[in-house]
């Protein structure tokens, strides 16, 4: 048995939506399911899903404030005004200023760009910055990725004469700005039918209302914003997406394509690529320092240039995963020393934390302890902590803030993730009251990560043409998830550690006669875990693996589960003391032997672990000791199999049994009892011999009678049990008129018997064999 990481829950589509879709598409029944799976439901919605275009994108008209937008920065172009555009330094902000800025140079506008300090003036519009702008000779401010929170700042552009455009996505609070026009599909009052743009969608909208045609030039810049800021990719971000990576694997953009040079994408580039490759360099810039580069790096035409830019954020990311790993140790080091504070929620700050980058950090701490999250740091000058939350499903973390706003000057965010800054003296009253509030909120299951399923398959249903299909629902992300499927009853033909550091697991799932490869990074550690005859099930993405110019279907793990008891076969005499001792440091492991000096023999001097021999078992029925017991370690043969049926359903709990003695000790049995035949000849051969001594005499019998030596030895210690032979002066001699017995009343013969009969059942007989028998044995779960 091996539980799994997460909950696995089965989506449960509509069978006559999957069959509708199936037939009237000529779709895989498989992607009819996952398309209903999604919500897309409507045969016109499902055909516009599979088939993305261009003219699926809306109106931008339709958003609210979108005309006066336009109206003010024609104005602007047209009497040649100076115009800004103030942008945020995370990987949507950098694509909103690019885009702004190549469309707007495009129109030989006036125009620059400013992107804040993450350091020395925080997110957002600031007033600084606003009064620069003025004395720039700045006319025009456009804001993108940001600016539905800044109420002060609006007003003070509007009092120093500044005409002021709101571009944002960000959830608008009660009051909004008072700009010139604010742009955000989630302000109350606008009709927009997708709500859920990232910043780079709304700026993407705003020219292409301004240029009155879709702006392809950027679209691989507004797919880059769309799927780093891991808004929903359905709607208008799914076509965005889309087309923006068809338009980035031209490799046109010269920056881009530097930047998949020097982040090694080959081949076809997806959004997986442009979320774990491309945006943290982007983001790098503004996490360690500014995020111009970043900007620069997407605007230039310098081949020379772009290519020494992606180097220089190639680096500067380099840097950043190594400060992330020194904070992240920093922050479990603190939860682990006061583990009973962070039951509900984490909230962790320290000085001198790199505000640019705890944001990954509360990334982990989720990933390790799924809990919401929130790291500070703080400014020990100032007195004030910057932090970033992360959170879990279940619990809406700008809701959550809202809650304590009283305590947060500044504050904003999505359900999943929200910044916010306070005065250090605070940081215990919110760490209580977000706990007190998830508590609330969540319950016990919700603290354990939920994995969606989307079907159960078998092996033999995965074929190249079926994962090919499915390649027509990427771009995946969040709200178009990668699907992950559920294949059960898998046996194993092959299990094996894989990469530099053997981190990586491979398996070879087979059922039916059919194969296919699963891969899982970062599981080489479960191979310990996994017995060769487990049938296994896994929770996995199809994809395709190419290599050496041959596709196939190819499984990547997610999670893994084996339902029943695994039987580990380690017999033999090798050496096992030390995967005896790693079995010992692991909780609830039960090692079962003959006596204490015999389990001190096979594991070693200084061994520590739980010893019982069989006898000690029975005593400790009853105990909840072997209630709770997860591992079973037979260091030595159960002494009958009346023993072992009795005593191994007592372990309610357990989920690996380990047969690790030796063939050692088959020396102390015989591997089969000598039949009654071979009984008579060598009584018939002992009739009227006298003298005959052990073992001088042992080969000349052994030779006469045709029997093997163990084989005399023990039926002579049965004749003499049984009273037929008599010892006398060292030598044997038949007993004249011995009353005849049956061998069975020997307790010599009756060991021999059941040892046989151990033997037969625990050495002999295969794993596989030995797996059904053991787990009948067991309460089924």
């Amino acid at each position: 048995m091996l539980q799994s990481k997460t909950r696995w829950q089965t989506v449960h589509a509509d069978e006559s939506c999957m069959e509708l879709l199936a037939k009237e598409l000529g779709i895989h029944p498989l992607t009819a399911r996952l398309l209903c799976n999604r919500g897309v439901t409507d045969l016109e919605e499902a055909r516009r899903f599979l088939t993305v275009d261009v003219a699926q994108l809306h109106d931008p008209m339709l958003m609210d404030g979108m005309q006066v937008a336009v109206d003010r920065i024609r104005s602007a172009l047209k009497r040649k005004e100076r115009i800004r555009i103030y942008g945020d330094y995370d990987a949507d902000g950098v694509s909103s200023t690019s885009v702004m800025m190549r469309v707007l140079c495009a129109l030989d506008a006036n125009v620059d760009y400013y992107i804040p300090n993450r350091f020395t003036e925080g997110y957002g519009l600031n007033e600084d910055a606003l009064h620069q702008a003025v004395s720039d000779g700045i006319n025009l401010m456009i804001s993108v990725d940001t600016g539905i929170s800044a109420i002060v700042e609006a007003s003070l552009a509007k009092e120093l004469g500044l005409d002021l455009i709101i571009t944002d996505h960000h959830e608008p609070p009660e009051t909004i700005p008072e700009a010139l026009v604010v742009l955000n599909p989630k302000k109350p009052g606008c009709s927009y039918p997708e709500k859920s743009l990232a910043g780079v969608g709304v700026a993407f909208k705003l020219c292409q209302a301004l240029l009155d045609r879709v702006p392809s030039e950027v679209l691989e810049i507004a797919a880059l914003g769309t799927i780093a800021d891991l808004v929903p990719l359905m709607g208008e971000n799914r076509v965005l997406a889309a087309l923006g990576l068809m338009q980035m694997n031209r490799r046109n953009h010269l920056g881009l394509s530097s930047l998949m040079d020097v982040a090694g994408c080959d081949g076809e580039v997806g959004a997986g690529h442009v979320g774990f490759s491309l945006a943290p360099r982007i983001n790098a810039s503004g996490r360690l320092d500014s995020a111009n580069k970043a900007v620069d790096l997407l605007l230039t035409e310098d081949p020379l240039e772009a290519r020494m830019i992606a180097e220089e954020l190639d680096t500067m990311n380099r840097e950043r995963q190594q400060l992330v790993e020194e904070i992240t140790a920093e922050a479990v080091a603190m939860v682990e020393t006061e583990k009973s504070n962070h039951q509900y929620f984490i909230v962790v700050a320290a000085p001198g934390w790199n505000v640019g980058v705890i944001g990954i950090v509360a990334s982990r701490l989720v990933e390790k302890y799924y809990r919401p999250v929130i790291v500070l740091g703080i400014d020990e000058e100032t007195g004030m902590a910057k932090g970033s939350a992360r959170s879990i499903v279940g619990l809406d973390m700008y809701r959550a803030l809202t809650q304590c706003k009283d305590l947060l000057p500044h504050f904003g965010g999505h359900p999943m993730a929200a910044g916010m800054s306070l005065p250090v003296s605070d940081l215990p009253e919110l760490h209580q009251r977000l706990s007190e509030v998830a508590k609330g909120w969540l319950t016990e299951e919700d603290y354990i990560p939920l994995s969606k399923v989307d079907a159960e398959l078998s092996v033999e249903e995965i074929n190249l043409p079926l994962v090919e299909e499915l390649e027509q629902l990427a771009p995946y992300g969040m709200g178009n998830a990668t699907p992950r499927f559920r294949i059960k009853g898998a046996g194993l033909s092959k299990m094996q550690r894989i990469g530099r550091d053997k981190s990586h697991l491979k398996l070879q799932l087979e059922a039916n006669g059919c194969s296919l490869d699963a891969v899982g990074f970062r599981f080489g550690d479960l191979a310990e875990q996994v017995s060769p005859s487990a049938k296994i099930e896994v929770l996995g993405e199809l994809a395709v693996n190419e290599w050496n110019h041959h596709r196939m279907p190819q499984l990547l793990i997610r999670d893994l589960s084996i339902p029943h008891v695994q039987i580990f076969d380690w017999r033999g005499n090798s050496d096992k003391k030390e995967r005896f001792q790693s079995l010992a440091l692991q909780s609830h492991t039960l090692f079962i032997g003959n006596d204490k000096a015999n389990g001190t023999t096979l594991l070693g001097e200084g061994w520590s672990g739980d010893f019982f021999s069989w006898s000690e078992l029975v005593e400790a029925e009853g105990s909840g000791l072997l209630d709770t017991c997860r591992v079973v370690v037979l260091l030595n043969l159960p002494p009958s199999i009346q023993e072992f049926e009795e005593r191994i359903p007592s372990f309610t709990q357990l989920e690996r049994l380990y047969m690790a003695y030796g063939d050692a000790e088959l020396d102390e049995a015989l591997s089969r009892t000598p039949d009654r035949e071979q009984f008579k000849r060598l009584y018939a051969f002992l009739v009227g011999k006298k003298g005959i001594r052990f073992p001088r005499d042992m080969d000349r019998l052994a030779r006469l009678t045709g029997l093997s030596s163990p084989y005399i030895r023990f039926m002579t210690e049965v004749f003499s049990e049984l009273g037929f032979l008599r010892q006398e002066g060292g030598s044997l001699e038949l007993v004249v008129g011995a009353e005849k017995r049956p061998l069975t009343e020997s307790n010599r013969y009756q060991h021999q018997v059941e040892r046989e009969k151990v033997q037969e059942r625990f050495v002999y007989s295969s794993t596989r064999d030995l797996s059904l028998y053991i787990n009948a044995l067991l309460p089924q779960k």
